[in-house]
């Protein structure tokens, strides 16, 4: 007769796996895109650099392109530094694909609403 191999292994809920999918969730190259040109375009939309006890270093050092706060202006130029900061600016240096041109690519052509 053979006997138990060992405890059985628990099974952890699926609520966990999903929070950690989340957990670091940067915005879209796309959304930041979007962001660097409204600011571009009128210099008055330029985040604003209100105190808030919530965020790191009271909100004062914001890094746009990669949507982080920092401690102080010594951590944020490090950061400006990395590997990280410029391989987000080179995809923010591309214009992201619009809808029509992923039309294109998916072979639906332009949309000529029936006429044509």
């Amino acid at each position: 007769m053979a006997g138990q191999a060992g405890p059985k292994k628990k099974k952890c809920s699926k609520k966990v796996h999903r929070d950690n999918k989340t957990r670091h969730y940067v915005k879209d190259v796309d959304q930041i895109h979007e962001e660097l040109a409204q600011q571009s375009a009128d210099p008055s939309r330029k985040r604003a650099r209100t105190i808030d006890p919530d965020l790191p270093g009271l909100g004062q050092h914001y890094c746009a392109e990669t949507d982080r706060h920092f401690i102080s202006q010594e951590a944020l130029d490090a950061h400006k530094r990395t590997k990280a900061f410029k391989k987000r600016s080179r995809e923010l240096e591309k214009t992201p694909y619009s809808h029509l041109e992923a039309d294109f690519a998916a072979g639906k052509g332009a949309p000529d609403k029936g006429y044509g």
